[in-house]
């Protein structure tokens, strides 16, 4: 698992890796006046299965999810499409606080649950191996994430979002409309 710039406490003991995936999406932010700084309400992703790729070789997983951001979010409703076939879950906030991981598809049935902050580090100055797109002011934070509800019985119990790209709002709404989305990539490393 990638290393923040300023570290993220550790993985809880006793739990294990369950699932890596390449996230694709948009961070949500709204506006209230001109001169305010963006407020992020949420975001919303499509997860796709990394986790055998990334027991081999991070450095590609790494590099794909760079490459992630300069494509649009694929979509299709046909369960059979390729674009389904590794598609894992997705990523979407319940509330503004409240961020929730649905792994469950017409193919798989991993799971799924609702998260909280723990603990966040800035994402890198520099962008690993390609720069942001002209359009990007700069990643989100990396994260990790705990279960909301300690001892709900859901499957996954902590989250990390790591190697992020895009997706950091503007400094302020100066031009902005009341809400806005701004792209991003991520890896999410799922625990049990």
């Amino acid at each position: 698992m990638p290393t923040a710039p300023t570290p993220l406490p550790s993985v809880d003991s006793g739990l294990h890796i369950s699932h890596v995936a390449i996230g694709r999406g948009v961070q949500i932010y709204n506006c209230s006046d001109p001169s305010s700084a963006p407020t992020n309400v949420g975001a919303q992703a499509s997860l796709f299965n990394v986790t055998c790729l990334a027991s081999s070789d991070m450095d590609f997983v790494t590099w794909m999810t760079y490459a992630a951001l300069y494509y649009s979010v694929p979509s299709d409703s046909d369960p059979n499409s390729m674009i389904n076939q590794d598609l894992s879950g997705h990523h979407y906030f319940l509330d503004p606080t409240t961020p929730f991981f649905n792994m469950d598809t017409t193919a798989h049935q991993y799971g799924n649950g609702a998260f909280k902050k723990n603990a966040t580090s800035n994402a890198p100055k520099t962008q690993g191996p390609m720069p942001l797109p002209s359009n990007q002011t700069g990643s989100v934070a990396w994260l990790k994430l705990t279960e909301k509800s300690p001892g709900d019985g859901q499957i996954f119990q902590e989250v990390y979002r790591l190697n992020t790209m895009g997706g950091a709002a503007p400094a302020t709404c100066q031009g902005q409309p009341q809400s806005f989305e701004v792209q991003y990539a991520a890896q999410y490393w799922l625990f049990t």
